[in-house]
């Protein structure tokens, strides 16, 4: 595995984080209080490698951020399926080196990454609260409910932003 990474440009210490789950705070959930703006600052590891989360509904969100929101080229619904694989791989280099700088850009979802995609979190209705991801393209309806992030998969339906589970429905 670790030949696998080092042919990505990946070091193995870039993704050697704690636990499943949330990797940094041990939450099942995306979670947040008090002001939104710094909830997505110790947001567990998402990644193709290591096992973290590959398989998720916090993967299907950050996929609906890189390949619909900030995809500039029409939007990849397709490749929304909460399952981390190569493409998404691909596509989080392509976000990070965009929003992050080239020298940030490992292809793997941590802190830093979740840091940068939490900057975009916006009170659109002036309540003090999460509704929206201000994509570059396109927006995301998204909330925050009892402190659990929540968002709409393919087919609308309601999904928490959790580690351990992977209920979302592709297009």
């Amino acid at each position: 595995m670790t030949a696998a990474l080092l042919a990505l440009g990946v070091s193995a210490a870039a993704v050697t984080p704690a636990s499943a789950s949330n990797s940094y705070n041990g939450n099942k959930f995306m979670k947040g209080e008090g002001s939104f703006r710094d909830d997505w600052n110790d947001e567990g590891i998402v990644a193709e490698f290591g096992g973290y989360n590959r398989n998720s509904n916090v993967t299907c969100l950050w996929q609906k951020i890189v390949f619909w929101a900030d995809s500039s080229d029409g939007g990849h619904r397709d490749q929304i399926d909460g399952y981390f694989g190569h493409n998404t791989t691909l596509a989080t280099y392509a976000w990070q080196s965009t929003y992050m700088g080239p020298a940030a850009a490992d292809g793997v979802v941590g802190k830093g990454t979740w840091a940068a995609a939490g900057t975009r979190l916006r009170d659109t209705n002036g309540n003090g609260t999460v509704d929206m991801y201000d994509g570059r393209y396109r927006d995301i309806a998204i909330s925050r409910v009892n402190g659990i992030y929540h968002f709409a998969d393919a087919d609308g339906n309601d999904r928490m932003a959790n580690y351990d589970a992977r209920t979302c429905t592709i297009v």
